[in-house]
């Protein structure tokens, strides 16, 4: 260990006198670290958002029933399967205008909804006498109430002049939706009695044969691994991906510049070692150690600069993806832990590759 060290200090004091080949080394991984985990971290911030809106109350990752021709249905079709033994939650859904912006929304009935409805949010036991009991709840996302202009507890009216239940904010709800009782929605819907989809919960027993119950009338939906929004934006996310990835080997190409040159300059200092008696495997061994220490530090410093130029970025980002694809992304950055290891992985990574290569 201690030979290490000394083999450690001598080759770090190439650096020391290098001080603008180390500048360069450095600069070149936190510029391609910053750049990739900076796109890698909008592409995840929209697809968790896809994901949310997916699942909001059910949704594209849940199976439903569904009318095969007409958007709506009678909800005496709901009854008769509830009689029938379905576990099956009604929703209504529809867009309405508050204060000159379109948003949708949802009308579920708590009760009867399924516990196993994705990564919905939920409504506790305590907030649900006040959700189903007059005049009501409105729960919106904190970025919704925002674009609304309106604050928590108010009643805005719609475009037809009836008005909302009191807003509630709910902080993990999607933005753009509203969701209140479905008997609520009906009424601001002008949809008396109708529902537009049935949620389908996980049987206790098993239940009468769909078609006996309600005939062909319904037909069964099965989730689905990617919604249409993310199929319509696959494109945009992939051309953000291909950005990122070029930058990241334009910082690469620097690494490997200056990686190749420091070793050219320390073969006099590498022969002295091995003269010394250090062995060939402990000299290269301290040097890949050297280099990943260098990427560790290199790759935090890029995922803070990263961080900050994807939350520079996001909310043009949504302005765009909202305005091409009508999709709703939140504006205010949130992360995973997978994206900070990912990000001093590849840190690490790209300099052994640069290295390897140089």
């Amino acid at each position: 260990m201690r030979r290490a060290l000394w083999v450690l200090a001598v080759l770090l004091s190439h650096w020391r006198r290098h001080r603008m080949q180390f500048a360069t080394l450095l600069i070149g991984l936190i510029a391609a670290t910053a750049l990739w985990s900076g796109v890698q971290a909008i592409n995840q911030q929209a697809r968790s958002a896809y994901d949310r809106a997916a699942a909001t109350f059910g949704g594209a990752r849940t199976a439903m029933l569904a009318a095969p021709d007409a958007a709506t249905f009678s909800q005496d079709l709901f009854v008769k399967l509830r009689r029938a033994g379905w576990p099956v939650s009604p929703v209504l859904e529809g867009r309405v205008q508050v204060n000159g912006r379109s948003v949708r929304l949802l009308g579920i009935e708590p009760v009867t909804m399924p516990a196993d409805v994705g990564n919905a949010p939920r409504l506790g036991a305590s907030d649900l006498s006040s959700f189903v009991a007059p005049p009501g709840q409105t729960l919106v996302a904190r970025e919704t109430l925002t674009d609304l202009q309106e604050q928590e507890g108010a009643a805005p009216p719609i475009s037809s002049g009836a008005k909302l239940p009191p807003l509630r904010v709910l902080p993990q709800l999607v933005p753009g939706v509203l969701v209140v009782d479905i008997g609520v929605a009906q009424l601001l819907l002008n949809k008396p009695d109708q529902v537009s989809r049935l949620l389908i919960g996980k049987p206790k027993g098993k239940p009468a044969p769909l078609q006996s119950v309600v005939g062909d009338q319904l037909q069964r939906v099965e989730p689905t691994a990617e919604t249409e929004l993310e199929r319509l934006t696959d494109s945009f996310h992939l051309n953000l991906t291909a950005f990122g990835l070029l930058s990241f080997f334009v910082g690469l190409f620097i690494v490997n510049s200056a990686v190749g040159l420091a070793f050219e300059q320390r073969l006099p200092m590498l022969r002295t070692l091995r003269a010394c008696g250090a062995s060939a495997r402990l000299v290269n061994t301290v040097l890949v150690i050297e280099l990943v220490a260098l990427a560790l530090v290199a790759g935090l410093i890029g995922l803070v600069c990263g961080y900050f130029i994807a939350a520079a970025l996001l909310p043009d980002v949504a302005a765009s993806l909202r305005g091409l694809y009508g999709a709703q992304i939140p504006g205010q950055l949130t992360l995973q832990p997978e994206w900070w290891l990912a990000g001093i992985g590849i840190s690490i990574a790209g300099a052994l590759v640069a290295a390897a290569t140089s």
